[in-house]
């Protein structure tokens, strides 16, 4: 049985379809940049996406699987100012999930904020931009009668957060460029008792850039970053990272970075079951290859030290994926995309597993998935897409299997 969430996508795509056809030429939406107020340009979206999930919880406490069909309701606006070589731009956008079956799981995330880039003709290059979002981390699993609060173990957590960016670049002597950068993100959530969660962090770095090429530089990056929890001072901490790579222009047939050195955790206090600090051999990859016009393969490599969300435990993650896209020749509006990933994540201190159990977890995954977009209009396009998860870890608690299948639509001017 086709549900209605499926019907109402289908019966929009016949509408935009039509729309779209000559015969409605005179009622067609005008296509990007073409919405303006003055020297404003105003980008409105909005997308509807239906996902069939067999195990919308991830099996979270060994519980078993439940299946659910989420309904993904986004819209946004864009306004966008470009002035030469500067630009400047604010936008809102949100997810609003409704789950079909579990109503009590449905949440809303909310994103908005801007940008500004000054593109100096002396190669100075200087950007900015602050987001601040409204969002929720969705339950583990259902309600239970008489059960809610900080005695919930598996309710959801609503939190605000934001991110500040900021980056000068100077490019000078032809080949030559530096840059520096200061980032801050701080995350804060609503409930008293979920405030071990909540922290502060600092972030600063720079690099030098060397050109051999038109469109391929060498680099080397360092950064440093202070960690400060709200009320789980345990866990703050200082990061290093050092990097060594290269790096190829956007516009190039191999186009991308490669980076590779080594990150360090040192914590300012110490903990039983856990160093006081670890350092590992770091990767940051993201390369991709254009066979030709029609058809490109990218590579992503990460392996980086990160905090567990759940527990605020350090853990080192490891990711490697390989993605294709083939566009059709006989219809560039068609594209075919598959990929498939390895990670694992290793953790640095113990903890206690559902079971009762206390041991260091210790996650392999395995994932993988195959789409198909098609691209109506420059405003349009709809993505099937399915993928499928095996989360093999020794911890019951979060150890599980996941396959999903996406329909969606996005409407973009």
């Amino acid at each position: 049985m086709i549900r209605w969430n499926i019907f109402i996508i289908l019966l929009v795509s016949v509408v935009l379809l039509l729309l779209s056809s000559p015969v409605f030429a005179q009622l067609a939406a005008p296509t990007g940049g073409n919405i303006k107020l003055g020297p404003v340009e105003v980008h409105p979206s909005v997308g509807l996406m239906e996902t069939y999930s067999d195990n919308i919880y991830e099996s979270y406490d060994n519980k078993p699987k439940e299946s659910d069909y989420i309904t993904t309701f986004s819209p946004g606006i864009q306004f966008l100012l470009p002035m030469r070589r500067h630009s400047f731009q604010i936008g809102y956008r949100a997810d609003i999930n409704s789950y079909a079956d579990n109503d009590e799981t449905d949440y809303t995330n909310s994103l908005f904020g801007g940008q500004m880039k000054l593109d100096f003709p002396g190669g100075l290059v200087f950007t900015l931009s602050d987001y601040y979002s409204i969002a929720t981390s969705p339950r583990k699993w259902k309600e239970q009668a008489g059960v809610n609060g900080s005695s919930d173990a598996y309710r959801e957590k609503d939190y605000d957060a934001n991110v500040l960016n900021a980056k000068i670049r100077y490019n000078f002597v032809d080949r030559w460029a530096v840059a520096v950068w200061y980032n801050n993100y701080e995350i804060e959530y609503d409930e008293d008792y979920d405030d071990s969660g909540s922290y502060n962090r600092n972030l600063g770095g720079g690099s030098i850039f060397y050109r051999f090429t038109a469109k391929t530089e060498a680099l080397i990056e360092y950064n440093y970053s202070d960690v400060d929890y709200d009320i789980a001072d345990i866990d703050d901490n200082i990061n290093h990272l050092a990097y060594v790579g290269i790096s190829f222009d956007p516009t190039a047939k191999l186009n991308g970075y490669l980076k590779l050195g080594w990150a360090e955790k040192k914590y300012k206090k110490s903990v039983s079951d856990r160093g006081d600090n670890f350092d590992i051999f770091s990767t940051l990859v993201d390369l991709g290859y254009d066979i030709s016009s029609y058809n490109q393969l990218r590579l992503k490599v990460y392996r980086a030290i990160e905090e567990d969300t759940d527990v605020n435990a350090p853990l080192t993650r490891s990711d490697i994926n390989l993605s294709f896209r083939h566009i059709l020749a006989w219809n560039e509006k068609l594209g075919l995309s598959a990929n498939a990933g390895y990670g694992k994540k290793e953790f640095e201190k113990s903890a206690t597993d559902t079971d009762g159990m206390r041991k260091t977890r210790d996650d392999e995954k395995w994932y993988g998935g195959v789409g198909i977009d098609y691209t109506i209009q420059k405003w349009l396009t709809f993505k099937l897409n399915y993928t499928h998860t095996d989360n093999d870890s020794n911890f019951k608690r979060y150890d599980y299997s996941e396959s999903k299948v996406f329909l969606s639509a996005v409407v973009h001017f």
